[in-house]
């Protein structure tokens, strides 16, 4: 099963067009999460609007801050170990109505566990996302970004320890290394796909990207990540 996952916080301007996207799906055998963290404007009455009447989509309405890597991670280990999650954050969307269709017809391969896109600007500028190389994945400029999907299973064999800091505590920000350096390596490149089609807009528009706001905090975190101890292939 498609399970489509869309973490948000103040994401009012920009979530019905995710939603609208998600909705407007050729193959609509999918179900969304859309977890909200703790947002201090309309978002969630916005998405209870949208959805009311579409039992495929789920809204969480967190009552404590948990970031976007503990959102993922607590969800995930609900879901069967063969779904196939498919990471959308809830200011960007899709590009096309043949994304889910696309999505499937690769995982039609049961050597594929893990996916990575390509993504474009709102500006039309396209992002920096590119086909990863196993052998410098720590050490190269990071590009295994959107779009990005896997294997539920995958995600579970990732130590709980590498996607928190020494307290304990989840990371805030530069999550999305903490899960994919792991889960690539696990994979290797046999179990790998990079889908060279662009089916991704990231919201650069926003002022809330971590990027603008967190980047000292950002660097520090990437640093900690990318000298963990790498993953043996499975």
């Amino acid at each position: 099963m498609i399970k489509i996952v869309s973490c948000f916080w103040n994401a009012e301007q920009y979530i019905s067009n995710c939603i609208k996207t998600l909705k407007n799906q050729l193959d609509g055998d999918f179900e969304v999460f859309l977890i909200d963290d703790m947002s201090t404007d309309k978002s969630v009455e916005v998405i209870k609007n949208l959805i009311s009447d579409d039992l495929r989509f789920k809204l969480i309405v967190n009552i404590e801050k948990k970031f976007k890597l503990k959102n993922l991670d607590d969800l995930i280990s609900t879901f069967d170990d063969e779904d196939i999650i498919v990471e959308l954050d809830g200011d960007d969307f899709l590009l096309g109505n043949d994304v889910i269709t696309e999505i499937k017809k690769i995982y039609n391969n049961k050597n594929v566990w893990l996916t990575n896109g390509s993504f474009m600007y709102t500006n039309g500028v396209n992002g920096f996302s590119s086909k990863a190389n196993l052998s410098n994945i720590r050490t190269s400029v990071f590009t295994f970004s959107h779009l990005r999907t896997w294997k539920s299973w995958l995600w579970k064999k990732i130590k709980e320890e590498d996607l928190q800091d020494s307290e304990g505590n989840y990371w805030s920000v530069a999550g999305d290394l903490a899960f994919m350096f792991p889960m690539f390596e696990m994979s290797g490149e046999k179990h790998y796909r990079h889908i060279s089609t662009i089916t991704y807009i990231y919201n650069e528009n926003n002022p809330l990207n971590d990027h603008k706001v967190n980047m000292p905090m950002v660097n520090s975190i990437v640093n900690i990540i990318r000298n963990k101890t790498p993953y043996n292939k499975i």
